[in-house]
């Protein structure tokens, strides 16, 4: 949750910077407003971390799948970012380039989301997924792939 809080905080900082403050104004044609609109916020909140949860089911489940196989972190992590890396690079990457359409619109709410909802996709797919998750599982070793007991019981094998 807390680099989905990041993710989301530093997409809050570049609305703020090119829709309130009109950087890249004249690249994007339009005016800025001196503000940002109230639906934004919570808008982008949701996309950010239904598109962050999808990275992260394909990254985490061929990793535990390769865990399973061969209980060794660094293996599964290794083989997790050898298959699945490919797929979310370029699901990212499709995303990117759809959400940067919406840049080239001519209202400036379509042109909002386009470019923020672009940057979140970048941010969250190639720093978090791609580099931030595969550091932090290794760094966690063991520890990181360990089922609680009481939850043990309510997933099935």
């Amino acid at each position: 949750m807390a680099i989905h809080r990041t993710v989301g905080c530093r997409c809050v900082r570049y609305r703020r910077l090119i829709f309130q403050n009109g950087f890249l104004s004249g690249l994007l044609g339009f005016q800025p407003q001196g503000f940002v609109d109230a639906w934004a916020p919570l808008f982008f909140g949701a996309m950010v971390f239904g598109v962050a949860m999808d990275y992260t089911l394909f990254m985490l489940s061929a990793a535990k799948e390769r865990y399973e196989t061969h209980p060794d972190p660094e293996h599964a992590m290794i083989g997790s970012m050898r298959t699945s890396g490919r797929v979310v690079l370029s699901a990212a990457a499709v995303m990117i380039a759809v959400f940067l359409t919406f840049a080239l619109s001519g209202p400036l709410a379509p042109k909002e989301m386009g470019v923020i909802l672009a940057i979140a996709v970048a941010l969250d797919a190639f720093v978090v997924r791609l580099v931030l998750l595969p550091v932090l599982l290794r760094l966690g070793r063991h520890h990181s792939w360990h089922q609680p007991v009481w939850l043990g019981r309510f997933s099935q094998r």
